[in-house]
């Protein structure tokens, strides 16, 4: 049973493309989520994989596990495979498009 746990865990974790957004401070404001361009200390900015993976929820506290259910509270990106195609997720604000008009 426990080698069937780890393949579930190692496809659910093998989505991810190592981008590191999920990694950024976000501040939420009147019911929207915002990016900073503060990356978390324990990022890797030349790989962009957390130097404490393993140990992340210990060595930050507010280090978020991602699962099926917390992935759809709109911290992630729009592009990022963990939400892609979910219908009527609300993707934070990305620094690079904060104040402009994207129509």
């Amino acid at each position: 049973m426990q080698k069937s746990a780890d393949k579930k865990i190692r496809e659910w974790e093998g989505l991810c493309r190592k981008c590191g957004r999920c990694c950024h401070e976000k501040i939420a404001f009147e019911g929207a989520i915002y990016y900073t361009g503060i990356p978390c200390e324990y990022l890797d900015k030349n790989t962009n994989l957390c130097r404490v993976y393993a140990l992340r929820e210990i060595k930050r506290p507010g280090c978020v596990r991602l699962n099926r259910t917390n992935v759809a509270q709109g911290f992630l990106p729009a592009d990022c495979p963990y939400v892609n195609g979910k219908v009527d997720y609300a993707a934070p604000v990305m620094p690079d498009h904060q104040g402009r008009d994207e129509s």
